[in-house]
């Protein structure tokens, strides 16, 4: 369980960080086109589209954040059906598996936006980089509510 809860604790710094860097580059590439256009008249060319493509990533880490630290809201309708000890651990156990399924559909979509060299509009960079976050995101919700569902004390001693 403390190896697990390391391993959780280091992924959440990892992608909280990434996410503060998505969420600055937003903020930063706005700010920089509002005094562009306020200020000099002249619009910075791509902002829109490095500002889209880092919401994104912030809100797709956002997910996985709000996974690891067990804030999602949770149906109700199954706990008359399911004793409420084992409530949790079927509801972590089907999201884990559905996460794991949307994953592996996301690897394809990603490998085929590198396949058919899928470029940003205006920037022409690949887009592939961009999109490997929503992979990784459906895979670390797949493996936390894996844990959770293998041991819900540490899904508690995270969300405390």
């Amino acid at each position: 369980m403390a190896s697990s809860q390391q391993l959780l604790r280091v992924l959440t710094r990892l992608e909280a960080g990434l996410a503060v860097l998505a969420c600055s580059t937003l903020v930063l590439v706005l700010v920089v086109d509002v005094i562009a256009v306020d200020v000099f008249s002249v619009a910075v060319r791509g902002s829109p589209q490095v500002g889209i493509l880092s919401g994104i990533v912030a809100c797709m880490l956002g997910l996985t954040l709000a996974t690891g630290s067990g804030v999602h809201f949770r149906p109700t309708i199954a706990d008359k059906i399911i004793p409420h000890v084992w409530a949790d651990r079927v509801g972590d156990a089907i999201s884990a598996a559905l996460f794991g399924v949307f994953a592996v559909f996301a690897i394809e979509f990603v490998t085929q936006s590198y396949a058919y060299a899928d470029r940003v509009p205006v920037l022409n960079v690949p887009l592939w980089p961009v999109q490997i976050v929503v992979p990784y995101v459906l895979a670390s919700c797949a493996l936390k509510h894996t844990i959770f569902a293998v041991s819900p004390k540490t899904k508690e001693a995270l969300s405390g």
